[in-house]
């Protein structure tokens, strides 16, 4: 539904004030002063052009709007200038609905003391000034409170709008995140499986003429390893991991790793305190534990190895210490992944981990990790009592005010005896005071309003009221209306809403024509019984109207709201279904190229140990390692070209084309389409545009300029966000490619992305320390990872071979100087191979973010 435009509650404003005062006066041959309607037009015209800005800047407004409005008190007749003195309450509605609580309490509260001043020394300090005050409160604060509301909707909206797109970016990333998540899991299968066998027949090998017993511990190692290894590939092929499937307590699986690596020859000592932990933080527990004794296995084989696992203020603290230094000729064994894999696997739990030398000598692994195996969620504060609670009290009072104020007021009418006024008005509330509830319990509210009209008939049968005074029953039907509205709004069973009407409806008219049959009829020659079925027909007629009104005004109020709802729904279920088929895809390419490249080496092994040829049990381990590499590489930087494209910049037609199919009016003005950018950004271009669509539905104009560098995105009117999740979503979208939010020349802000790719790293080599180990005396780095070996002599790895002048293959070679390729590489092999380089990514900390002051641009004028 495209929303109201901001221009036409000033207009109407201001032409019935002039056609009232002026207009009328003039009209009657009654021209009022001329400085007075100097001073009546000159305050409307002020007060309307203020309100053209009370979706930008309410306060500011409402500022404008008062002082207008006092200095116009001032020089008209009274109440001439009360069809624009209601652009107050406009103005207070627009800070309510995009102003913070406190800003809007504030705001009220400075209102309602202007009107107060106002009023008393426009009429003094009569004995109607204290009615007036509490008239004026009832008033602001229901104007607060529906502003309020409309607020906490805006703020669904905009929540659900970034539901959305986080289900598109998961939606997005479904294929990416699967690869990362099954390269972990073969990383560890090559880690602690292939990479021992190769470790355990190489030394066998080495040592076999001087101990022939390792040949044949090597051998049962390896068949028992193969087919350990073949059998942990095999289930990852066929994914048949179930939800109910939990793995054990980690005390007891680091237990179990600490036996596994021992029968290697490493002295592994470990202190876990028991306890029950989620299941994703004793998984990451013990995957981080076994690859950072696969690196000592590697690295410093034979060395004493600690592991210790602690809690600590809410969270566990795992380490991993050994006190050995690196062994020879295992330089070019890793590729650099598993500290990588270890970092990402705390990191997914909201953890940190660190890996680098100890002060004292060796190695240290620590890992912080959550115990609650997911990250904190931030802590609410104590919800106070919310807008809905004050409209209920609102509604309340409406409801009582007719027969209350009738009663109040009617001190002169002699039907009204001062002993019976305090007990209808009593009634009067009790009859009214069930609209409480009207959202939690509609249907016994309902109940207890059509029960409660009955109290004045019964009364009056009493004889403890006049009458005469049945009309109180008549004056209270507005909570009947009230109640239908509530069930129809918020009953729990929809289809019998309209059930509600005849209820109330019949209870009414009976509790009426009771009330008449208690009163003589007047005299002439119509049959009582006749005169009261008149009289009940008379009432029902004129009370159904607004029955059936306050049922069909809930029922339309609701099914819009639960259209809304259900469509963001829908939409966010569908971006998550085609998450999963996304996931299930990737899920089967992987599995196909386990089948055709690991399994059948890895078979091989198992076979050769039997066979008792250690030769080939060395062989087919290196070329499973060789295989298992080329898949890890594949899933790390090589995404299948087969897979469906991103969305680009040349989308944005068919975005706003579906955006106007819904009904809604979008104008796009692109200007350099066609234009070829980098990845990054041309799917950034896209997703912003998308983000910003997302967080209204009224009509916009959306500008994207192509041309230059950097590249220019703005939207006017920029969309409602009270929440702060859209400027929030813009801001990570800007930082991962190095954009920025400026302000442009009309005071709205105005996205910047950067029409290039950013410049190659000058220090391939820029390894953090504790991702690398030094050795004393060549002086090269400590390899993080353990998912290759040595290829046997004169053999070169597919993945890893070392080309002229050091460079390597194509998934990890140096280029020039040194520089680091396409993907990030680990390790380049040969002489002049450069280390792991970061090319072609920008966190969001070293790209270029939003500008000093922008923020405050963003957050007060569009996003507030």
């Amino acid at each position: 539904m495209e929303r109201i435009p901001g221009w036409l509650l000033p207009l109407v404003l201001a032409v019935t004030q002039l056609a009232v005062w002026p207009g009328i006066p003039l009209a009657d041959g009654r021209p009022p002063a001329a400085p007075a309607v100097a001073t009546g037009v000159t305050a409307t015209v002020a007060v309307a052009v203020a309100l053209l800005w009370r979706r930008a800047a309410p306060l500011t407004t409402i500022g404008i709007v008062a002082a207008a409005l006092t200095a116009g008190t001032w020089g008209v007749p009274p109440d001439a200038l009360l069809i624009i003195s209601l652009a107050d309450l406009v103005a207070l509605y627009s800070v309510a609905v995009r102003r913070s609580h406190r800003l809007t309490l504030g705001a009220g509260a400075a209102v309602v003391l202007w009107q107060c001043a106002l009023i008393a020394a426009a009429s003094g300090l009569g004995p109607d000034y204290p009615a007036e005050l509490v008239i004026l409160l009832v008033v602001y604060a229901s104007v607060v409170a529906f502003g309020r509301a409309r607020h906490r909707w805006h703020a669904e909206r905009g929540a659900a709008a970034a539901r959305l797109a986080e289900a598109e970016d998961r939606r997005a990333r479904a294929a990416d995140t699967e690869r990362h998540h099954l390269a972990r899991e073969l990383h560890d299968v090559t880690a602690h499986h292939l990479t021992s066998i190769v470790v355990i027949a190489s030394a066998a090998q080495r040592l076999g003429a001087t101990r022939p017993d390792l040949v044949a511990e090597a051998r049962d190692f390896a068949a028992r390893t193969g087919r350990d290894t073949l059998a942990a590939l095999h289930r990852l092929v066929a994914l048949l991991r179930l939800p109910d499937e939990r793995p054990g307590p980690a005390a007891a699986g680091l237990t179990e790793l600490a036996e596994g690596f021992r029968l290697l020859g490493q002295q592994v000592t470990v202190r876990a305190e028991p306890g029950d932990l989620p299941a994703a933080t004793t998984e990451a527990i013990c995957g981080i534990t076994r690859e950072a004794l696969t690196n000592t296995l590697r690295y410093a084989p034979a060395a004493a190895v600690r592991i210790r696992l602690t809690p600590v203020a809410g969270a566990l603290e795992l380490t991993v210490d050994d006190d050995g230094a690196r062994a020879e000729g295992v330089a070019t064994m890793g590729s650099g992944r598993g500290v990588t894999g270890m970092r990402e696997r705390a990191t997914a739990l909201g953890g940190t981990l660190t890996a680098g030398p100890r002060p004292g000598g060796g190695w240290r692994v620590r890992a912080v990790l959550p115990a609650a195996g997911t990250p904190p969620e931030p802590r609410r504060r104590p919800r106070r009592p919310g807008a809905e609670r004050v409209i209920d009290v609102v509604v309340f009072l409406v409801a009582l005010f007719p027969p209350a104020g009738a009663l109040l007021l009617g001190e002169d009418d002699p039907q009204v005896t001062a002993a019976s006024v305090p007990l209808l008005v009593l009634v009067s509330a009790i009859h009214a005071i069930p609209l409480l509830w009207r959202r939690t319990h509609p249907w016994t509210a309902l109940g207890a309003v059509a029960a409660t009209g009955w109290i004045v008939p019964a009364l009056i049968a009493a004889g403890v009221v006049a009458p005469a005074q049945g009309w109180v029953l008549l004056a209270g039907l507005g909570a009947e209306a009230a109640a239908v509205y509530g069930v129809a709004r918020y009953g729990r069973r929809p289809e019998l809403s309209a059930l509600a009407i005849p209820l109330a409806l019949s209870s009414a008219v009976l509790a009426t024509a009771a009330t008449l049959a208690l009163d003589p009829p007047p005299e002439g020659d119509l049959p009582y019984l006749v005169w009261v079925v008149v009289l009940a027909a008379m009432v029902g007629c004129p009370v159904g109207l607004p029955m059936g009104a306050s049922w069909l005004a809930g029922y339309l109020v609701r099914r819009r709201h639960t259209t809304i709802r259900t469509r963001e729904h829908d939409a966010v279920a569908a971006a998550t279904a085609q998450a999963l088929l996304e996931a299930g895809r990737e899920r089967a390419r992987v599995a196909a190229g386990l089948r055709e490249a690991v399994l059948r080496d890895t078979a091989r092994v198992a076979t050769a140990a039997d066979a008792g040829d250690l030769d080939q049990v060395l062989a087919s381990a290196r070329t499973a390692l060789d295989a298992m590499r080329g898949l890890l590489n594949g899933l790390r930087d090589d995404p299948d070209p087969a897979r469906d494209p991103q969305p680009t910049a040349a989308a944005l037609p068919g975005l706003a084309d579906r955006w106007r199919a819904g009904g809604r009016r979008v104008a796009l003005e692109i200007r350099g389409a066609g234009r070829p950018l980098p990845a990054d950004v041309d799917l950034s271009v896209f997703r912003v545009v998308e983000l910003l669509l997302a967080g209204d539905t009224g009509p916009v104009t959306v500008r994207v300029d192509l041309t230059g560098d950097p590249l220019r995105i703005g939207m006017r009117p920029m969309p409602a966000d009270e929440g702060g999740e859209i400027a929030a979503g813009l801001r990570a979208r800007l930082a991962a490619v190095g954009g920025s939010m400026t302000t442009a020349a009309d005071g709205l802000p105005e996205l910047h992305l950067p029409g290039s790719s950013p410049a190659p790293d000058p220090h391939p080599d820029d390894s953090r320390p504790d991702e690398r180990r030094s050795d004393p005396g060549a002086g090269e780095a400590h390899p993080s990872s353990a998912d290759d070996a040595d290829p046997p002599a004169g053999a070169s790895s597919p993945t890893d071979a070392a080309g002229p002048a050091g460079a390597s293959s194509a998934t990890d070679a140096a280029g020039p100087a040194g520089a680091g390729s396409a993907t990030d590489s680990a390790d380049a092999g040969g002489p002049g191979g450069g280390g792991g380089s970061r090319v072609g990514t920008i966190s969001a900390g070293d790209g270029p973010g939003t500008p000093a002051g922008d923020d405050k641009e963003v957050a007060s004028s569009p996003f507030a």
